[in-house]
């Protein structure tokens, strides 16, 4: 006898859409991004802040800290906290210090968008001492601040780790070696991390964007006009609402990995 095929009873509940009725709310959560103070760390702070979430970030220049501070205070309400100071995540010190201040300002942490990354070129261009930076920045700080949030995390038994990466982890351009290695590095280490600590809670989320304004693009305001007006680039801001999407959703679901490009950018 054939099977007979019925309907789930499972079933949306009608009087509510999912994302209103059991949506994570970022009202209060303690979020700490690296590299807060341009593109897409900044961007992402700015919209978190709207969201009614408690920040500290982070940056390497007091000048660009200071204008995204003020920027990012003016984006919250009254109630929510915003915290920031110059680090270089590529010092394990520095790191410490960074997390030091987030048990001392917030008390903990729920959420880490794990954002820093500088640009390499080529190792034929570059020698050791320079592949070395951009290494110890791009991987192994993405490393310590993931270790250093889990400690904290796991105190609250849930947690959300976002990686942002890049598409050029797949993408492998020439002349651009050291760059590439170290977010094939992250795109590898957040596939392992996420099933390390799902176990307790904690949710890793990796971002891969391809082209977006930022100062890592090493170009002019007019140049990425033109390459937005081409739909070549994303503005940073584009990124902050995907990685946004992400962070909203329900415990019991997690998006494991996106990736975001300019739609006219062949990748």
């Amino acid at each position: 006898m054939p099977a007979t095929i019925t309907q789930s009873t499972i079933t949306q509940p009608k009087t509510q859409s999912r994302t209103k009725a059991d949506a994570t709310d970022l009202r209060g959560k303690d979020v700490v991004i690296t590299g807060g103070t341009t593109g897409i760390g900044r961007a992402t702070a700015r919209l978190l802040a709207q969201r009614g979430a408690n920040l500290l970030f982070f940056g390497r220049h007091e000048k660009e800290l200071n204008e995204a501070l003020a920027e990012i205070k003016a984006a919250g309400n009254g109630d929510t906290k915003v915290h920031a100071l110059t680090a270089d995540q590529s010092k394990p010190e520095e790191v410490r210090r960074v997390f030091a201040e987030v048990d001392r300002h917030l008390g903990g942490i729920d959420i880490l968008i794990n954002n820093v990354g500088i640009g390499g070129g080529s190792i034929l261009e570059k020698w050791p001492e320079d592949w070395r930076y951009v290494l110890d920045t791009n991987v192994l700080g993405y490393l310590a601040c993931a270790r250093e949030a889990i400690d904290r995390m796991k105190h609250r038994g849930r947690g959300h780790i976002v990686n942002v990466g890049s598409m050029s982890a797949d993408l492998r351009s020439p002349e651009s070696e050291i760059y590439t290695a170290s977010k094939a590095a992250v795109q590898a280490f957040s596939e392992s991390l996420r099933k390390t600590v799902n176990k307790q809670g904690i949710k890793v989320t990796l971002i891969e964007p391809g082209a977006v304004a930022t100062p890592i693009q090493e170009k002019t305001p007019q140049e990425e006009r033109e390459k937005i007006d081409k739909q070549e680039m994303l503005y940073p801001d584009e990124i902050a609402e995907a990685i946004l999407f992400c962070l909203e959703q329900p415990q019991r679901c997690d998006v494991v990995a996106m990736q975001i490009r300019p739609h006219l950018q062949v990748i």
